[in-house]
């Protein structure tokens, strides 16, 4: 096994990047000695709509690896770091409306005194310059977060996987956005695009290290579905020609357009 330790910013979020054999997932987890691990999440819900803020405190509350440690409907960064510092919770989950750039900003004024904290936050919409400011931040956070669009959340389940994930230091990406979060400048993100959502979808399973059968069951499809969509992900991402695994290619081209890995951190050998 070969790993390579890249930098992203300042303090315990190194970016550990594991090759293990050809045949295996990329993996990529935020660590400061050791990646985070909690048995029960202690999570601060703040949801401007409140069929939902009601919906997630409910769903919380009856699971026994979720605490809720409060809610409101106040989705300010002054808020937030007040709650943060007071209450300590191992996560924030933040609903809003629209991602714009003021809403990048209240993240960035959350992070920059809280800079430890996982962040969950999903929105109805979003705009161009909310999605460019983003792109930013993605590149920039040194702690587990993620950014959903809510109408992509289909089950409960898949919320709780997500927090659990987030809480332990993974970056998760709507597929549905991230095209939007890519660097055109760089030629190899110009396959991404080729993907579509459900294609994309599947690859950022893969890339949180997931078997293709874990992957059919968290989207509630045959196994045979998943090899499917990923066969079809390698013939439009990699050469035929090409002597690196296929899995392998395809999650570094992932993490590289989420801004979860830099040139020159992955070399085989």
């Amino acid at each position: 096994m070969t790993e390579h330790n890249g930098h992203k910013g300042n303090g315990a979020g190194s970016l550990q990047i594991q090759v293990v054999d050809e045949r295996q997932v990329l993996r990529e987890v935020y660590v400061g000695s050791s990646p985070r691990r909690t048995d029960r999440v202690r999570i601060y819900i703040a949801e401007e709509q409140r069929i939902l803020r009601d919906a997630y405190q409910s769903f919380f509350l009856s699971r026994p690896d979720m605490e809720v440690a409060g809610a409101s409907d106040d989705t300010r960064a002054e808020s937030l770091t007040k709650v943060a510092l007071a209450l300590a919770p191992d996560l924030v989950l933040i609903g809003i409306r629209v991602l714009q750039l003021t809403s990048v900003e209240q993240l960035e004024a959350v992070r920059e005194s809280c800079p430890d904290l996982p962040i969950v936050l999903l929105s109805a919409y979003y705009d161009d310059k909310g999605i460019k400011a983003l792109r930013e931040f993605s590149r920039s956070t040194t702690s587990g977060w993620a950014y959903l669009l809510k109408h992509n959340v289909d089950t409960p389940e898949q919320l709780a996987q997500v927090v659990q994930s987030v809480a332990q230091g993974r970056i998760i990406l709507d597929p549905a956005v991230l095209v939007g979060l890519m660097d055109a400048r760089d030629g190899g993100m110009e396959l991404l695009k080729s993907l579509d959502p459900r294609e994309m979808e599947v690859l950022s399973w893969v890339a949180k290290g997931y078997t293709n059968s874990a992957i059919a069951a968290a989207l509630g499809v045959e196994p045979r579905v998943v090899e499917r969509l990923f066969a079809a992900i390698s013939s439009k991402l990699c050469s035929r020609s090409a002597s690196r695994d296929p899995r392998v290619h395809a999650v570094e081209l992932y993490l590289r357009a989420t801004g979860q890995l830099r040139d020159g951190i992955v070399s085989e050998g």
